[in-house]
């Protein structure tokens, strides 16, 4: 094998046969990369470092209880101790932390919503999540709100840190080339899949919103949802919980709140843009009463599957061409589970689950 320029600006050694090209190292082809890796298999992963990927810019809230109507989040009970289990476990391989426990405080703005809340956190169900007892008045720094629920086992992963994390191991183990993914240049040869001079026995996209661009994944239905962000600091805050209010805060460290987000279903790009922002700020400003500064401002492009659920399978007429996308808004609770799954069906063929298999999608 030739030596090439590996991304990190020095020559490295890849190797020229392994078991399987990842292509996208955002959070679904970092979960898989390392799922594969534990299992002793050889991966090569390609990334294109692009502009617009989800994983660089979410809050990776992990919220057992979602939406107006404190529902509980779908699979929750078996997604929350598998995606803690998995993060703890790389938090070791990587040395360094990404996972944080916290409760998400939540805005109630009228009787009513308080009533609900009250039904819901009686239904056996919910006891886990929801808090009974209900908190007066905001927390300090914001303004005024009739009051807020406490949902419980919530939790934060810093996903950019997790992405960059991966990103240092990989390169440092040469097992990640950075550059533009050519499929044209795909060759599908007797049960191998050949990309220059390198050869794997299956390939996995795991491209997030750039699916839309895939020759072979094109058709899988794509509500591509731009959300906007701003990170806030707000000196002589001492809450360090998730609030939702008009928007939602999350505390990142040193004064420093992530803030959003927008959902944007019509846009020309993955960039951050001046109406995005001022529908921010207009929000932020009936938010919080305390001084505060715009720091950064914030853009990407959400992987999310026209019915909410992740996919995952092989191409129809190739099975040595895969797919593992749409973890879309919820990636950071339901990612670690399926990225399992989905190892266990490349290594082994386990069934997958029919609500995410890509077969529901074969009639397109």
């Amino acid at each position: 094998g030739k030596i090439e320029e590996n991304g990190s600006g020095t020559p490295g050694k890849f190797m020229n046969k392994v078991d399987f090209f990842i292509v996208g190292q955002g959070l679904a082809g970092s979960l898989l990369a390392a799922e594969l890796l534990a299992a002793g298999k050889t991966i090569h992963v390609f990334d294109a470092d692009h502009q617009g990927a989800a994983s660089g810019v979410a809050a990776g809230i992990i919220n057992p209880i979602t939406g107006r109507r404190l529902v509980k989040s779908w699979m929750i009970d078996t997604l929350l101790p598998a995606a803690i289990a998995t993060y703890k476990k790389q938090e070791k391989l990587l040395g360094k932390r990404f996972l944080w426990r916290t409760n998400i405080h939540r805005a109630l703005n009228e009787p009513g919503e308080e009533n609900l809340w009250t039904t819901r956190s009686g239904y056996e169900d919910n006891a886990d999540y929801l808090c009974p007892d209900l908190l007066s008045g905001s927390p300090e720094g914001m303004n005024a709100v009739l009051g807020r629920g406490i949902i419980n086992k919530a939790c934060r992963v810093d996903l950019p840190a997790y992405i960059q994390a991966w990103k240092k191991y990989l390169l440092t183990e040469n097992l990640l080339e950075i550059g533009r993914f050519d499929y044209d240049a795909v060759k599908v040869n007797n049960e191998e899949i050949i990309y220059g001079n390198q050869t794997a026995k299956k390939i996995v996209f795991c491209e997030g919103y750039q699916v839309v661009n895939n020759p072979w994944f094109n058709f899988v239905p794509m509500v591509l949802a731009k959300g906007e962000v701003i990170i806030l600091e707000i000196p002589n805050i001492s809450w360090k919980e998730i609030y939702k209010s008009k928007l939602t805060y999350v505390p990142v460290g040193k004064d420093r709140f992530w803030v959003g987000a927008t959902y944007e279903w019509k846009f020309a790009d993955g960039q951050p843009t001046k109406i995005g922002k001022e529908q921010l700020m207009e929000k932020i400003v009936k938010d919080v009463n305390f001084p505060f500064k715009v720091v950064d401002h914030l853009a990407a492009i959400r992987p999310t599957i026209k019915d909410r659920r992740p996919v995952l399978g092989a191409h129809f007429k190739n099975d040595n061409i895969l797919i593992f996308n749409g973890l879309g808004t919820k990636g950071a609770s339901v990612g670690p589970y399926w990225s399992a799954k989905m190892a266990r069906y490349l290594m082994y063929g386990d069934a997958i689950d029919a609500s995410v298999n890509l077969d529901r999608f074969k009639a397109l």
